[in-house]
């Protein structure tokens, strides 16, 4: 590298803040909702993106139709915003975390981010070792039930269809998903679903019964692996957050003959009571999913 380019580059630096604003957009799927999760308003996320471009010397975003998608070199900065941002992070972390002690009931929903919450939640314990998890995985509202009756202190789960209740971590759509090998097309088609207690299954079904073909569920698992082993066999199609869709599945829609779907939201849910370790975790958490999530292959 010459003199003269070790200069440019100390003389130019990536603003944490505007990348932040980056990993936003692409998180919450463009610059409208993005402000509102920032609680900034559209012309600021737009200035951000902006002088980020005029750092970079290259424009990070193209418009198709209402959707802002990545150009080659927006793509090419969003490794590395994602790793100036997770470093970031950690090393505040690490520098500023509090002795912290005690122990945390947490519930989180299998069927999310069941790569990223694993090492979420190791690099806490690895943050603050004095604390203790105990962690519980299972459906919606069995996780919620328990968090009411005072057996869970924090919950990650999919909040209902309207509901206000808890804090967006994530927001991601439903897809139907079925095996690359096979094909439905003929009446009734079969479901394998989450039994009673998934959070999108009432959505699902209501959808269903308003469509013109007729359907029956013939298999029922209360675990992701064995939705996902169902869908895998060709046994039938199913309904999946974006974050839980295997490689080898084929994403199936309106051209199959199948009804649109919503998107869901993850949210945090607490307890009453609120020690130092369950607050921790929560403000940890808060900040982590979304982060690890907006790098998460999907």
């Amino acid at each position: 590298m010459s003199h003269r380019e070790t200069r440019w580059v100390a003389e130019v630096n990536l603003d944490l803040e505007l990348l932040c604003t980056f990993l936003a957009v692409l998180q919450h799927g463009g610059f409208t909702r993005a402000a509102g999760r920032l609680c900034k308003t559209q012309s600021t996320v737009s200035l951000h993106i902006r002088r980020l471009e005029e750092t970079v010397g290259h424009a990070l975003f193209q418009r198709k139709g209402r959707e802002a998608v990545l150009t080659e070199h927006g793509e090419m900065l969003r490794a590395y915003a994602e790793a100036l941002v997770s470093l970031n992070n950690e090393a505040l972390l690490k520098l500023r975390r509090p002795v912290v002690t005690g122990s945390v009931r947490l519930g989180i929903l299998e069927d999310f981010a069941t790569q990223v919450l694993p090492i979420a939640l190791r690099r806490f314990t690895d943050a603050y070792p004095a604390t203790r998890l105990d962690v519980r995985s299972t459906l919606t509202a069995e996780l919620l039930r328990e968090l009411e009756d005072g057996h869970l202190d924090l919950v990650v789960a999919r909040r209902q269809e309207g509901s206000t209740a808890g804090d967006v971590l994530w927001r991601e759509p439903l897809l139907w998903v079925g095996a690359r090998n096979r094909r439905f097309s003929s009446d009734p088609l079969p479901l394998v679903m989450f039994p009673a207690g998934c959070a999108y299954r009432p959505e699902v079904l209501k959808r269903m019964r308003a469509s013109t073909r007729s359907w029956e569920i013939v298999y029922t698992s209360t675990s992701l692996s064995g939705v996902q082993a169902a869908v895998a066999a060709g046994v039938g199609i199913s309904v999946l957050g974006q974050s839980a869709v295997l490689p080898e599945f084929a994403v199936l829609g309106p051209a199959d003959d199948l009804p649109d779907l919503p998107e869901t939201e993850i949210a945090l849910f607490s307890g009453p009571s609120r020690g130092e370790a369950m607050s921790a975790l929560a403000e940890y958490l808060t900040s982590a999913v979304p982060s690890a999530l907006t790098g998460h292959p999907r």
